[in-house]
């Protein structure tokens, strides 16, 4: 059963996974492979990601183009 969040938990949410797109995309720089950090990352963060289309739905998960337009745009502010 899906919790019903509030606004402001949807608007953290959003937040927050911009702000890790700046890390996957940071190691997907560093190594191609991929980003196995799924495991260490909250599934509400990756859930949002992928709802987004910040990540592809496939394994290895990798940053989209749109994933790292929001990392470059996260890092502008």
């Amino acid at each position: 059963m899906e919790t019903k969040r509030t606004k402001s938990e949807e608007a953290f949410i959003d937040q927050m996974t911009r702000s890790l797109t700046v890390g996957w995309a940071d190691h997907m720089v560093r190594y191609p492979g991929g980003v196995p950090l799924w495991e260490r990352v909250a599934p509400v963060y990756v859930e949002h990601a992928l709802k987004k289309g910040w990540v592809t739905k496939r394994e290895p998960r990798r940053l989209t183009a749109k994933g790292f337009q929001v990392a470059a745009s996260f890092l502008k502010r």
